[in-house]
């Protein structure tokens, strides 16, 4: 019986988990650590984002964890979901165990609240369907319905069902960002299955707000360039210009950091500098409604009219200072 080890686990990251436990044996039901983090224990990779399922009412129990943990909690209840923010920084992702259902391709899914097997089905690929037990009795047991840890093993990403790209295009998106963070390759019919998606331009039926929520976590990769390509030759850069002049402009935000002038104490966010050098070149109106289009906050829209006029100073691309430095925060998302 294969089993997680959490010993390797910040202490603060451990002591929330230890919290869930005490609180899943107090109320007597199965609660699972699913999604990236296990994923990344079997991997030997660090990994804070906390997602659990609860086999029973999800709701309720967040409600419970809340009060264990301290800290802010969002409930989603068509969905079954709470997003706790703990005074630590540290985020738990409550989920009641689910099927779903899509009424047409890229539709927001209808919940059926099921059990574990139900919900580990739902995910995106077999390398994200791998849950670990966090009640006392089995703590740790691995929970593996469709052999993601044997694709762990391979390197392979796989999608759970031939029409999961349909369902929800942003895992087109997903899919190229794990391929190139890991090193690991597309499973065959997975990769055929991308390109008749693509082909039939599923991006077209998901909101340019869900399209943006997917693809600005590549820009938090620690080298984001190769996927940005890949995502080009998909057709998944549709509201960017992305040329060979962008390519270079976007190898070099990458490999730099802006120091120059009264930006050196302005820098602190590699993503938006990074999503300017895709805007560079696009003219401003356009810039304008992408920012609306995507739903930007007004703080980031201020700092990325910010680099964008930085970054079209004549010249300044030759004057950009370098220095090695960490591109990706040390929190990364899944």
């Amino acid at each position: 019986m294969e089993k997680i080890r959490f010993d390797k686990l910040p202490q603060d990251v451990r002591s929330v988990l230890q919290q869930i436990t005490l609180a899943a044996d107090g109320k007597g039901v199965s609660v699972w650590l699913v999604g990236g983090m296990v994923r990344d224990l079997l991997l030997g990779r660090s990994s804070f984002d906390i997602d659990i399922v609860v086999e029973g009412d999800g709701v309720a129990f967040a409600g419970l964890l809340t009060k264990r943990l301290g800290g802010e909690s969002l409930i989603h209840r068509r969905f079954g979901t709470v997003a706790i923010d703990l005074p630590n920084g540290l985020k738990v992702d409550v989920v009641t165990a689910r099927r779903e259902l899509y009424a047409h391709p890229g539709a927001l899914p209808d919940v059926i609240f099921a059990q574990l097997s139900d919900d580990l089905f739902r995910r995106d690929f077999t390398i994200n369907a791998v849950a670990a037990s966090l009640n006392a009795v089995d703590l740790g047991v691995i929970r593996d319905d469709f052999d993601g840890v044997a694709d762990l093993k391979k390197g392979l990403v796989r999608i759970m069902h031939y029409r999961s790209f349909v369902d929800d295009p942003t895992r087109i998106i997903r899919a190229v960002r794990y391929k190139k963070r890991f090193g690991f390759k597309l499973e065959a019919r997975t990769l055929s299955a991308l390109k008749t998606a693509c082909h039939e331009d599923v991006f077209m039926t998901i909101t340019p707000v869900r399209y943006f929520n997917e693809f600005k976590r590549i820009l938090d990769e620690d080298d984001p360039s190769s996927a940005l390509r890949r995502l080009r030759v998909l057709d998944g850069l549709r509201y960017f210009s992305f040329g060979q002049v962008e390519e270079r402009l976007l190898d070099k935000i990458v490999r730099s950091q802006a120091t120059v002038f009264s930006y050196q104490e302005s820098w602190s966010d590699v993503r938006l500098l990074r999503l300017a050098g895709l805007l560079c070149f696009l003219d401003k109106p356009r810039v304008d409604q992408l920012m609306v289009l995507f739903n930007m906050p007004k703080s980031d829209k201020q700092k990325i009219l910010e680099f964008l006029h930085f970054l079209r100073v004549p010249d300044m691309l030759g004057r950009l200072k370098t220095r090695e430095f960490a591109t990706s925060p040390k929190r990364r998302t899944a």
